[in-house]
């Protein structure tokens, strides 16, 4: 069995022992293999002895707390998504944890639905290939933003790494483009006079199915996060990110919609292929 077709070993961690015990049936139910840690030291030796696929952490822990694990993961090397997951939800926490490359932050109690479709989503990014013959293309961006000097900063960074940005100041200027051009990728600013980046994300969906898109803010919002995502933005970023952060990102993102578009195609030739005569 491939790596792609495997299940998925999802690491608990989590001091309360009940909360454990209520997720972990049901998570298997639905096709998940789960071990369980409840503390940090266990979570790290699970980590080396039975590497799992993805880690749920819970941020306040005794001892050796869910960010510093996170970080210790990172210490050794490991490209493990980690999922955040808390009772004591903090916006400003989840957006800080996310730039250093947490996949998600949820806040207990969490939808066991839910956290399946984040479980299964955090899996499939991190085995994303990009076929050989794809994995020099260069990727083109739709960078939106009323700040020009904040484009322009950038532009130079993300050219050098096979990154083509075409600028637009404004959603309407970026709703025409996006109608002219075929983007893999669009970086959006939320706050913008006018036409606001949530609003522009649903026009740009409605345009280009197959786009992905990263919301970048610079005054992080839980309302303003949650509706991003809901209306299928690829990640919700605060500015300022270091380069390779968000070059980092835009190649999650552009590695994603490559494979929508080959699933796309592929279900194509499929259907045609059904109504052709035997």
């Amino acid at each position: 069995m491939d790596r792609k077709s495997k299940e998925i070993r999802v690491l608990m961690v989590d001091d309360e022992r009940d909360f454990l015990e209520a997720t972990a049936p049901p998570l298997r139910r639905r096709g998940f293999i789960v071990d369980q840690a409840e503390d940090g030291m266990k979570a790290l030796e699970a980590v080396q002895k039975h590497p799992p696929d993805v880690v749920v952490l819970d941020v306040k822990m005794p001892g050796i707390d869910g960010v510093e694990v996170f970080q210790q993961i990172k210490r050794l090397g490991s490209d493990l998504p980690v999922i955040m997951l808390t009772g004591h939800g903090n916006i400003q926490q989840a957006f800080e944890t996310s730039r250093d490359g947490v996949f998600e932050y949820l806040t207990k109690p969490c939808d066991i639905e839910q956290l399946a479709q984040v479980l299964r989503r955090a899996v499939e990014d991190s085995r994303l290939v990009v076929p050989e013959e794809q994995s020099g293309r260069e990727v083109r961006l739709l960078f939106v933003d009323d700040d020009g000097d904040f484009i322009e900063s950038l532009t130079p960074a993300l050219g050098r790494r096979q990154i083509r940005v075409t600028s637009a100041n404004s959603g309407d200027a970026a709703i025409v483009m996006a109608k002219e051009q075929n983007f893999d990728v669009a970086l959006i600013d939320v706050r913008m006079p006018g036409m606001d980046g949530l609003t522009l994300l649903k026009n740009l969906k409605s345009i280009n199915q197959h786009m992905e898109i990263i919301v970048l803010t610079g005054h992080p919002s839980t309302h303003d996060a949650v509706f991003g995502m809901r209306e299928g933005a690829f990640d919700f970023l605060t500015k300022p990110q270091p380069v390779e952060v968000l070059v980092g990102r835009i190649r999650a993102a552009f590695n994603r919609q490559q494979q929508r578009v080959r699933e796309s195609q592929s279900h194509v030739i499929e259907t045609i292929l059904e109504k052709q005569p035997d």
